[in-house]
């Protein structure tokens, strides 16, 4: 016999309160994020688990918003999905999994949805240790467990889930004395905080007498004098990319591969999507891995082993191809992987900044430049001199670089405004395939045209790329031109370079020619101007 307990304020879960706990554990976090960034010494002391636990929870949010359903199960599905396709980092695909659990366990009840959201993380991690999100959410489990019946009464859900928290919150102050290494004793882990604060969000949707719980004081359990442990990357990068419709034997077999050239490895989801996460020093033979058994998508490399570096100055770009990347760190230059022309996250020019006071950004394209700029935001908010250059294409940013001055001997601002020169005489053109029929600035395209784009403008269209890319030159070339620069792409064809070079000789034969690989993907040639 159900026992409806008649106390004010409780209430039971269902998909009203449902989207009521997520958009408060959304708003939690956000709030928190900083001091989760601050707590995050395991895996990686790369500060950015409060970040990677607020896209996580906003994408499940927003999916959430996108469900009109009002059924429970259909809402809780649609967080896991959203949570799932969003994760960032290690936290990020954890909290996917607690939320695939809540979402296939409420098909029951709640202490089964407790039950699951350990269990689908357990399953996600090769290496499980104390003191983590694991632990939390292993503590939640055992008491919704223990609490959901007495003498035959079934609880209500609101004194379920605060039997929950109370343990997740009594384990994640445990996690400072008994933690995942010796790096982060002396402090809570931030995985295991942030879970608590979604199952506080939880019991005060629930419960109204729960609203204003108080947040878990910091805690400093070192003592002056005790031994200092230096944090260790277990990979000098974190990789992440979506893989679609690989069957479970092909999955498997990824993870044997991937696990013996990289640590902290997760690979979760199911054989239509499957998120990847690892940290490893071969982020080439990472991703290469995944080409063998499909195409990955949304890949996104974070470099994680330079946080503890101090460089007196630090010039940071990004390459979207290994021949770029190659030129660029011959030259000094921190680079961010961009491969796969995908786009570049703010915290990954933050993460490459590392103690360095002075921090030149050199963007590689139109949204890199804005996240430069987001990031140069935030580091001068520590105090930094922060410069971004106003390069928005491969080619400018060489050509800034090129301007560099080695060592300190000049001053970091006149050395942006020097390389902020060397990249606006830069004219850049970029030769691409149309991928669909279109009209772009007036101009009908069909699909698989050849189009030359400068400034995102069409300059040049026809069907080959020599012929596109000799009328781009032919338009942008005058008495000041001195040099032209061929880079070719993954893509190109052999002996284009060759004919286009021959070309450009017999035209201006006063005109210096250079020609390089790239690398880049879709763009089979990119093509500067000085």
């Amino acid at each position: 016999m159900r026992v409806i307990s008649l106390a004010m304020g409780h209430r039971e879960l269902d998909g009203d309160s449902f989207r009521e706990w997520l958009s408060r554990a959304r708003d939690e976090i956000s709030r928190s994020r900083v001091r989760l960034n601050e707590e995050n010494l395991y895996p990686v002391a790369d500060a950015d688990t409060g970040s990677n636990m607020e896209a996580t929870i906003r994408a499940a949010a927003d999916a959430v918003d996108q469900e009109n359903s009002e059924q429970l199960h259909q809402i809780a599905d649609a967080a896991a999905d959203g949570a799932l396709h969003g994760a960032q980092g290690n936290s990020g695909v954890l909290l996917s999994q607690i939320f695939r659990g809540f979402a296939d366990g409420l098909r029951e009840n709640l202490p089964k949805a407790f039950a699951l959201a350990h269990e689908r993380a357990l399953k996600a991690v090769a290496e499980p240790k104390d003191g983590t999100i694991l632990s939390v959410a292993r503590a939640a489990r055992d008491a919704a467990n223990s609490f959901q019946t007495w003498s035959g009464d079934v609880r209500r859900d609101a004194e379920i889930a605060l039997a929950a928290w109370k343990a997740a919150r009594a384990s994640t102050i445990d996690s400072a004395t008994n933690p995942p290494s010796e790096s982060s004793r002396g402090t809570i882990d931030a995985g295991a905080h942030g879970i608590e604060l979604i199952y506080r969000s939880l019991v005060a949707v629930l419960d109204s007498d729960q609203r204003d719980v108080e947040d878990i004081p910091v805690i400093t359990t070192n003592q002056s004098g005790a031994k200092v442990v230096k944090v260790q990357s277990d990979g000098a990068y974190e990789v992440m990319y979506d893989l679609t419709n690989i069957d479970n034997d092909a999955i498997e077999n990824l993870r044997v591969k991937l696990a013996q050239i990289g640590q902290s490895l997760l690979i979760v989801g199911e054989a239509k999507f499957w998120k990847v996460h690892v940290h490893t020093d071969f982020v080439e033979e990472a991703v290469a891995l995944a080409r063998n058994i499909g195409v990955p998508e949304n890949i996104r490399i974070t470099a994680l082993d330079t946080k503890n570096c101090k460089k007196e100055r630090s010039l940071i770009t990004v390459a979207n191809g290994e021949g770029f990347a190659t030129l660029m760190e011959a030259s000094g230059v921190d680079v961010i992987r961009a491969f796969d022309s995908r786009r570049v996250a703010t915290h990954e020019w933050q993460a490459l900044a590392g103690e360095s006071p002075e921090v030149i950004l050199i963007p590689h394209d139109p949204h890199g430049y804005e996240s430069a700029h987001e990031a140069a935001a935030q580091l001068r908010k520590l105090g930094k001199f922060v410069g971004v250059i106003n390069s928005r294409s491969p080619l400018q940013a060489i050509a800034a670089i090129s301007a560099h001055s080695e060592g300190l001997s000049v001053e970091c601002e006149l050395e942006v405004a020097e390389m902020n020169e060397a990249a606006s005489r830069t004219r850049s053109v970029t030769i691409a395939f149309a991928p669909r029929e279109m009209v772009k600035d007036g101009i009908k395209i069909e699909e698989g045209d050849v189009i030359g784009l400068m400034n995102q403008k069409v300059i040049s269209l026809g069907k080959d790329v020599t012929s596109v890319a000799e009328e781009a030159i032919r338009k942008l070339c005058d008495g000041t031109t001195e040099l032209v620069t061929l880079v070719t792409g993954s893509n190109i064809k052999d002996g284009v370079v060759e004919d286009l070079t021959q070309r450009i000789n017999r035209s201006y034969p006063a005109i210096e020619v250079t020609t390089y690989s790239g690398g880049q993907a879709w763009y089979p040639l990119l093509i500067g101007i000085e």
